[in-house]
């Protein structure tokens, strides 16, 4: 699918990025350099360059663009990149109040976010792109089965919405986990920094002795069954009782598990979770959202021209469903709206439903996918 290979080379070229920018900058300054704008070890800008330069690449091999020069590509990667950083420098010291670079001290800089000796390397580095790396990529990607490369980019996307739902400041617990986690790592590499440069001084740090993660192990999720399965009922109910709900079954989503199959994997998992890590999200919403979230009615493997868009089109024909059949109030539609979120990039989970149920149905598809559905705590 034309899609995943975008999402495979954006995450890709991120973490190329984010090795560039560690190791250029450990050089500099002789300590480590965290450079990362994800707690996973990614640098996001570089891969959402990358992802144009790989458009315009397809674009130009497919014929749509001709007699494109190398200094066209050089001047659209120059421009791209002077306005491509400076948003992104608001955005990131929006979202994580700090600073991932400062071109103050370099000539022909605008407020520090950007510069023109920056974006001119930028403009190589788009040539280079376009010319040698995409190409190679590209070569590699294509001696990849289809499965092997759908299955890769929902890892992926699984392992970033996991990541930085960890992130958000609305949930507490995790965020404590998350920081406890990146301390240990970033103490690990100074240290090793530290060595090399010969500069280190007798000191110690704290070492991680344990970290958290969040198992379903087969006796204590048959326990947790046990002791919530009847709540779990009764606030599924009405759902199993709507014929509009039970015309999900007839349609397989992922592996072989129908969608109404996921959906309840969703509210499952949703409810467990909620309930674990103690988010207080609202237990009638979350269930309402996740049981709903996949009211699309139609089977999206049938190969028609019109499913191609389905990843971006589902949650809004699934939202006018609940909306047509169950009345649902707003904060419940846009959790429906940004279940898809990184894909649908402009619909941003809002509330602690939302959160749950974007991270959480990425979790339930990759696992019906690869069909490891009861290994990992799923109902189908």
């Amino acid at each position: 699918m034309l899609l995943n290979r975008y999402i495979i080379a954006f995450f890709l070229f991120s973490f190329l990025g984010f090795v560039w920018e560690s190791v250029y900058f450990t050089i500099c300054k002789h300590k480590w350099a965290n450079r990362r704008s994800l707690p996973v070890l990614i640098c996001m800008i570089y891969g959402c360059g990358a992802l144009l330069a790989f458009l315009a690449y397809d674009l130009i091999e497919s014929g749509l663009l001709q007699n494109v020069k190398w200094w066209m590509i050089f001047i659209l990667g120059f421009i791209i990149s002077l306005f491509l950083g400076y948003i992104a420098s608001l955005v990131l010291e929006k979202l994580f109040k700090a600073r991932w670079w400062d071109y103050s001290n370099v000539p022909l800089n605008i407020n520090g976010r950007a510069s023109v000796p920056t974006s001119v390397a930028f403009g190589v580095l788009a040539l280079l792109l376009v010319k040698a790396l995409i190409p190679l990529v590209d070569r590699g990607l294509s001696t990849l089965s289809e499965p092997l490369i759908d299955i890769s980019a929902y890892i992926l996307v699984s392992i970033v919405i996991i990541d930085t739902t960890l992130s958000i400041s609305l949930l507490t617990d995790f965020q404590k986990y998350v920081v406890f986690i990146d301390e240990g790592f970033q103490n690990y590499v100074a240290v090793i920094v530290k060595l090399v440069y010969g500069k280190q001084d007798s000191c110690y740090y704290k070492v991680i002795q344990r970290i958290m993660v969040f198992k379903f192990p087969r006796r204590k999720n048959r326990l947790v069954k046990q002791l919530r399965e009847k709540r779990f009922v009764e606030l599924t109910k009405d759902y199993f009782e709507s014929d509009v709900v039970k015309q999900m079954d007839k349609y397989i989503h992922h592996g072989t598990t129908t969608t109404l199959q996921h959906c309840e994997n969703v509210a499952w998992i949703s409810y467990l979770v909620n309930k674990k890590l103690k988010l207080n999200a609202n237990e009638k919403e979350l269930i309402g959202v996740a049981m709903l979230h996949d009211l699309f009615l139609y089977d999206w493997h049938d190969g028609e021209p019109c499913r191609k868009t389905h990843g971006f089109d589902h949650p809004e024909i699934a939202c006018n469903n609940a909306i047509k059949h169950f009345g649902i109030p707003e904060k419940q539609q846009q959790a429906i709206l940004s279940h898809m979120w990184p894909l649908n990039i402009t619909k941003i989970p809002k509330s602690r439903v939302a959160l749950i149920i974007c991270m959480v149905d990425k979790y339930c598809a990759l696992m019906e996918t690869i069909r490891l559905n009861k290994r990992f705590g799923l109902r189908y």
